[in-house]
């Protein structure tokens, strides 16, 4: 029996666990035998099973284990021998102790007893204490070997249940790698470092040192990539350099790279792998290769680790990939803006000395000049140009999010009443019949893109309008929604059409007509601009030939409080005027203008020029061009502020750029007005009546 030291140092028993019940079968065919039988063993308080004859006990022993077998030798159908041959004959039940009872003394009996594997074989009558001893040994050896076997059970399930919990633990810190990992490499394009980043966020859970190579590190020894390396206090820094060891993980990188296959590198003692180096996928090429290594901490990789080196380089390829992409659009974005801003500049250029000269010619010729319908027409077409670089400039910039609606309070009837009235002056409206009606009714929002919108619309219209037809404007309000319509008796929109019309370089006309005008870009930009505004854009048409209808919504807004009425601008005063312009038709055209208009004026070709005399000359106001040679106007602008009456003097840029960053820039060099080439010539006087002293 175990024993345990009890307080005074004697041996004490250990309490008895709850002692399980065993089954111990008899198997005999005469009811007395049975019955004695039964009766020596029910001392010993177990589950004692009895049967008739050889069947019922197989029949028994198919779904129940018995600690001993007492078996009758004499029976009918299936004598003791059989039963006990079949017995043995089954892997469940070969084991189990048989003790044969008989009253046959016949010794060749009881050496085939034996044979069968009988533990014993007791003849009648025998001695109860004999049997229920005998009976007792198989039973405790039973209830032994029960217990032996739950304890083996009862280890081999912890030691399952510890290999599930250490393999739940490392798959938790592989699932908390992916994520960490995952976080890093979802940041925005734009951050700084993607590899730096990752290998902080996965060191020193995955390895003690780490690297992310570039391709570039095949073409050139100095390339090693990223690198870093967990030390013996548990801090992060670079790889001493030099090491043997980050020599050795480099070569791989290196073969990596070129097999495009991952390698696990074995330590020499033959401990595993200690290190991982995985190529970096990316559209059938290699970006490179990650590399993760265990050193000083001993630890080594299972396949579990391989399959997450492989998952995590698979992530940073499509990051680094994603990243490098990103990059690449970005700078064609960036050509692409210096590229319109240089196109817009270059094509303003020339439409300002026509505008000037068509400006000049105004001034000098009378209205019944022979001349005045080439003068219209000049003028129109002029203005029709600049719409056009315009437009292109604003698709550009708001198809790509970079356009600024600015909120205010706006009067949409007054933003359709200057489209048209612009329209009109233009003599644009000449050839067609055309009504605009407006209820007061307000928004919020950019008035100057409002009214880009309805001249697109208006333009829009009359364009795909002949001569003669009726182009109808309405502004109203429809429950808390101010609705702009622009309806026409025009060509109309085929169906086929209707739901690509706002789609870019999509254009106009129908089956019927030979081409589309224009370029495409305006109805494009109008639904961009009304969505930046919250509104939405529709095209209505019953079909070719049958006119056509644009509804814009927009969400309506109360009138704001009513304003105190500004003063009425100062008429034109004459006063001393500095234009620097390097094209010399915009720069004559301008002066001639501006002389018309009765001041004094000095033109120079660049900015050193325009600076020279600004130095020796009382000017009151400076036109200056932006894209000058040499020094440009920002800088012209700078230095004139830094001269001695630099804060009296008013400066107007006059640019062929034209974008929120020009003016801004514009602002920050110290000019006072920014305008955009070609310049509108009633505003440039207004401006200049603003920036003249009393």
């Amino acid at each position: 029996m175990s024993v345990v030291e009890g307080p005074g140092g004697g041996p004490e028993p250990l309490l008895p666990a709850a002692r399980e019940r065993v089954d111990i079968l008899i198997v005999d065919d005469t009811v007395a035998q049975r019955l004695a039988v039964e009766s020596v063993l029910a001392e010993l308080e177990e589950n004692v099973v009895v049967v008739d004859s050889g069947r019922e006990a197989l029949r028994y022993l198919l779904d129940h284990d018995v600690a001993v077998i007492l078996l009758d030798v004499n029976m009918p159908e299936m004598d003791g021998f059989e039963t006990a041959a079949l017995i043995r004959q089954r892997p469940r039940t070969r084991n189990v102790p048989i003790i044969f009872l008989t009253a046959d003394t016949d010794e060749l009996h009881a050496a085939r007893g034996y044979s069968l594997g009988a533990v014993d074989y007791l003849f009648s009558p025998f001695l109860p204490d004999i049997l229920r001893t005998k009976v007792r040994v198989f039973v405790e050896l039973a209830r032994m070997h029960a217990q032996a076997r739950r304890h083996a059970e009862e280890r081999i399930t912890l030691a399952a249940e510890q290999a599930a919990r250490a393999a739940a633990e490392a798959n938790n810190v592989r699932l908390g790698v992916l994520a960490e990992a995952t976080r890093v490499l979802t940041r925005p394009l734009e951050s700084a470092s993607i590899a730096g980043d990752l290998l902080r966020a996965v060191l020193p859970y995955v390895a003690d040192l780490a690297g992310v190579v570039s391709t570039d590190a095949t073409r050139s020894p100095e390339a090693e990539g990223v690198w870093l390396r967990v030390d013996a206090q548990g801090r992060l820094g670079p790889p001493p350099a030099g090491a043997a060891v980050h020599r050795e993980i480099l070569d791989a990188a290196l073969r990596v790279i070129a097999s495009h296959k991952l390698e696990a590198l074995l330590a020499k003692d033959g401990s595993g792998v200690w290190a991982i180096v995985a190529p970096l996928p990316a559209r059938g090429a290699a970006l490179g290769a990650m590399a993760f290594a265990m050193l000083d901490s001993g630890r080594r990789y299972t396949t579990a680790d391989i399959d997450l080196v492989r998952d995590l380089a698979s992530r940073t390829a499509i990051a680094l990939d994603n990243r490098s992409l990103y990059r690449e659009i970005e700078e064609r974005d960036r050509r692409k803006d210096e590229f319109l801003a240089m196109l817009a500049h270059e094509l303003r250029n020339p439409l300002a000395a026509i505008s000037n000269a068509m400006a000049v010619l105004e001034k000098l010729g009378g209205q019944d000049d022979e001349t005045a319908q080439i003068r219209m027409i000049i003028g129109r077409q002029t203005h029709h140009l600049a719409r056009l670089v315009d437009d292109l400039l604003d698709v550009a910039r708001v198809t790509t999010g970079r356009i600024i609606v600015e909120r205010h309070p706006v009067a949409l009837a007054d933003v359709a009443r200057r489209a048209f009235q612009a329209f009109e002056a233009a003599g644009k409206t000449a050839q067609h019949e055309v009504v605009l009606k407006t209820d007061p009714v307000w928004v919020i929002g950019d008035a100057s893109r409002l009214e880009q919108v309805v001249a697109n619309l208006l333009d829009n219209a009359l364009r795909y309008t002949a001569r003669g037809g009726r182009v109808n404007v309405s502004v109203q309000r429809d429950g808390s929604e101010a609705v702009l319509r622009v309806r026409d008796t025009g060509r109309g929109i085929p169906s086929a059409l209707l739901p690509q019309i706002f789609d870019l370089f999509v254009r106009g006309g129908g089956s019927g007509h030979a081409r589309a005008d224009g370029l495409g870009l305006g109805l494009t930009l109008v639904r961009r601009l009304v969505e930046l505004h919250g509104g939405s854009v529709e095209a209505l048409s019953a079909g070719e030939g049958l006119g056509s209808e644009l509804v814009v919504r927009l969400p309506g807004s109360a009138a704001p409080a009513a304003a105190a009425k500004l003063p009425a601008p100062s008429s034109l005063r004459p006063t001393r005027i500095l234009v620097v312009e390097d094209n010399d038709d915009a720069r004559e055209s301008l002066r001639l203008l501006l002389e018309l208009d009765g001041h004094e004026v000095l033109a120079t070709v660049s900015g050193e020029d325009g600076l020279a005399h600004a130095q020796s000359g009382d000017f009151t106001i400076a036109l200056i061009d932006i894209g000058l040679p040499g020094i440009d106007g920002f800088e012209v602008a700078r230095r004139l502020r830094a001269m001695a009456r630099g804060a009296e003097l008013r400066l107007v840029a006059i640019s062929g750029y034209g974008q929120p960053l020009d003016r801004q820039r514009a602002q920050a060099a110290g000019f006072d007005a920014h305008l955009v080439k070609p310049v509108d010539t009633d505003h440039l006087r207004t401006v200049l009546a603003e920036l003249t002293p009393a």
